[in-house]
């Protein structure tokens, strides 16, 4: 699985780095290779139906031994949509004559046919999976790439196929490859987002929910004893049962709470915590040392995820309750959801 993943980032690099590499490149060699993973086709968590991945594996080992079909894939789809051959800069202004024998064509051409690759021997794993299409979109984005090219290179691949194989393109196989291809764009079109959107593999935020989250909680930080102290009162009042698992005040009357030390103790110590997360997120490794500290140290006191989930939810509509934007609510719930999943996992 090691040497899976490295190949993947491998394959991920050189695909990012074709989309930029800057115009007016000269490629004289083009080189090549095609790494083959075994993976347990029986499986069924993986994209597409075990059946599907095989014939798709199959017939793909059989069509890539033809060293041409990555640039007539790539030349077919340029002749068929003129116009996408702009988005392409080291190439932009070749005439589609000499696209064939042209260097920098022919080494996106294989970049693509090593990412296709990847694709397709990553299908069993949904893990996988997910960083190869953020990879996709998160390259394809700044050139203003759209599902539906997806969609017609798609058409393209399939067209070639049937060329490439004559009669072992059954039926079948075009209909897996039909549900390979649909796949692929479902999931091409969730992560064709911004860079800001695309969410870090660890963390899980983005850039944008760390920006929103730490601009709006600037505004809140002054008063977070406050808050705090209005969410556990609300949290109790609510489900009285879980006052219980604080024993230092676990008896004493909701009301008369604002008025107990032990409670202001655990209120500043809750909202300097949430402060510390905050302020972290940008920092991957302090963020998840918070999250690690904040599972271990309460899983003793055996608190459930529940209480936790309404306190993020009491949390949003306090939030609200200020004015806090729709957009940075959205950032709030994604980054609460981080945070429980982390602290208080589903069991």
């Amino acid at each position: 699985m090691a040497s899976f993943k490295l190949t993947l980032l491998l394959s991920i690099v050189a695909f990012v780095s074709a989309c930029s590499q800057a115009p007016g490149t000269t490629v004289t060699t083009v080189t090549t290779s095609v790494t083959t993973v075994s993976m347990d086709d029986e499986s069924q968590s993986g994209l597409l139906s075990a059946s599907d991945r095989s014939i798709i594996r199959k017939t793909w080992d059989q069509a890539k031994r033809d060293g041409d079909v990555a640039p007539k894939v790539l030349f077919r789809f340029i002749k068929a949509h003129p116009d996408y051959q702009k988005k392409f800069s080291k190439f932009a202004n070749v005439p589609q004559a000499e696209l064939m024998t042209n260097g920098n064509f022919l080494a996106q051409a294989y970049t693509i046919l090593a990412g296709l690759n990847v694709v397709i021997q990553s299908l069993s794993s949904q893990e996988l999976m997910a960083s190869q299409l953020n990879a996709l979109g998160g390259a394809h984005q700044p050139r203003g790439v759209v599902p539906s090219m997806f969609e017609e290179f798609g058409v393209v691949l399939e067209q070639v196929l049937e060329e490439e194989l004559g009669s072992t393109f059954s039926a079948e196989a075009r209909q897996a490859w039909k549900n390979g291809i649909s796949a692929l764009v479902l999931g091409v079109t969730r992560t064709l987002k911004n860079p800001e959107d695309l969410a870090d593999p660890q963390t899980k935020l983005s850039p944008h929910q760390i920006r929103d989250v730490q601009r709006s909680w600037e505004n809140m930080r002054a008063g977070r004893n406050s808050m705090v102290t209005s969410i556990f009162v609300n949290l109790f009042k609510e489900t009285p049962r879980i006052q219980k698992y604080f024993a230092k005040f676990a008896n004493v009357p909701v009301d008369s709470l604002k008025s107990n030390a032990e409670f202001n103790k655990q209120v500043a110590l809750v909202a300097d915590r949430l402060d510390t997360m905050i302020s972290a997120m940008d920092d991957k490794l302090q963020l998840l040392g918070n999250i690690n500290y904040m599972r271990y140290t309460h899983m003793e006191r055996g608190i459930p995820r529940g209480p936790w989930e309404d306190f993020g939810r009491l949390l949003i509509e306090f939030l609200a309750s200020k004015g806090v934007s729709a957009d940075d609510l959205d950032s709030w719930k994604g980054t609460l959801t981080v945070f429980l999943n982390g602290i208080a996992p589903k069991n």
